[in-house]
């Protein structure tokens, strides 16, 4: 089955905050670790994070969302990072207690963003561990105090993050039709907030300013909207091919090029950005049988993960999907060379990335042999 890197955001948006604060981050942008769908057993790995195969799946203090904010008070500072570092080993439980904890201290301080922030906490915490009903119940509170309390309107980037997450989680939860308008409302009001952006940068700089240019002189001033459009993209291109029919692929295959083309434009065509898009939509695709387009991203991503020295663990897992994608639409004997790399450049890898290159060969030269249908797909 198609392996995904779980990974923090594709597309970043930064914010600064205290020194001491950035040894306590969640850094899964910076790891390689690599992880495959529960498509089959065979191929289960235990995670610690839910089995989306999302490269988004990360707090809002991480990327999007409440803004981080200098909590004056140690002891609640404290609790909050102790939840990082919970939810980072996977203790959700002992996370929401501390963070209990904390959303007593702030009610009892009368400090509204703080407490909102922990509010945004405890939501990342249920939707990471999978528990779907709070979360929504507390990504709702802090929609509700963004709005009523710090006066965001829905097209701010906390909102738009916010309002990502609760468009996933309506649909897993089987209401597609609001979460698409969610995910629409999203991309809609974004792609406003860029064409605004971009007039507004265009006046500054002089409209023949190179966005390259802009990229490099001006950083996340610059980047973040865009980057926040893409990743609306991104979210919109994923619901489309996980939960639409093939009438809507065409749709999801023109999201996902303009997602490449910001990628492209903020990261570089060789990043590990770029390459872990790529992987990510191309798995997806795998997983719901759609290999021909597959193979178009995945193909991209093969040309050039080799040259990003931070995709090293995940080549193993990219070349078996090409595999996958090739063997299936009847290009066995490439599918079958890809594999065997694959191989290869596990024998640098933990163990179980060995383990799961050398059974996805074996799997692959049985079909081969046996000239049957691959038989993974369990839908």
């Amino acid at each position: 089955g198609p392996c995904f890197a779980f990974l923090s955001a594709s597309f970043s948006v930064s914010y600064s905050r205290e020194e001491e604060e950035n040894s306590f981050t969640r850094t899964n942008h910076q790891s390689t670790e690599f992880y495959c769908t529960l498509l089959n057993p065979r191929w289960y790995y235990a995670t610690s994070a839910p089995l989306l195969g999302l490269s988004w799946l990360v707090t809002l203090k991480d990327i999007l969302g409440v803004e981080p904010v200098k909590l004056d008070k140690d002891e609640l500072k404290e609790k909050v990072k102790q939840s990082w570092l919970y939810r980072k080993h996977g203790k959700y439980t002992e996370a929401v207690q501390v963070l209990e904890i904390a959303l007593e201290e702030t009610k009892q301080r009368n400090e509204p963003l703080p407490m909102t922030r922990v509010y945004d906490e405890l939501a990342n915490t249920y939707y990471e561990m999978g528990n779907l009903e709070d979360a929504m119940t507390h990504f709702q509170v802090v929609v509700n105090r963004l709005i009523h309390l710090h006066g965001k309107r829905d097209s701010d980037q906390e909102f738009i993050g916010i309002s990502l997450k609760m468009a996933d989680i309506l649909a897993r939860k089987g209401q597609l039709d609001d979460a698409e308008t969610g995910y629409s409302h999203c991309v809609r009001k974004q792609m406003q907030v860029v064409d605004e952006h971009m007039k507004k940068h265009s006046v500054a700089h002089g409209a023949l300013a190179q966005d390259r240019y802009m990229v490099d002189t001006l950083g996340p001033i610059f980047t973040d909207p865009i980057a926040l459009f893409g990743m609306a993209l991104e979210r919109f291109a994923h619901f489309l091919v996980t939960y639409r029919d093939e009438t809507r692929l065409r749709e999801a295959e023109e999201y996902m090029d303009e997602v490449m083309k910001i990628s492209y434009q903020i990261y570089g065509a060789n990043s590990f950005h770029t390459i872990n898009l790529l992987g990510n939509f191309g798995a997806a695709l795998i997983f719901k049988n759609r290999f021909e387009l597959a193979i178009k991203y995945l193909s991209i991503g093969i040309e050039r993960i080799l040259y990003v020295n931070e995709c090293a663990s995940m080549i193993p897992g990219y070349y078996c999907n090409y595999a996958e994608a090739l063997f299936h639409v009847g290009r066995k004997a490439e599918a079958l060379e890809w594999a065997r790399k694959a191989v290869l450049l596990s024998k640098s890898e933990e163990p179980r990335i060995q383990q799961y290159a050398h059974k996805f060969l074996r799997d692959l030269e049985k079909d081969a042999k046996e000239k049957r249908q691959r038989s993974w797909w369990f839908f």
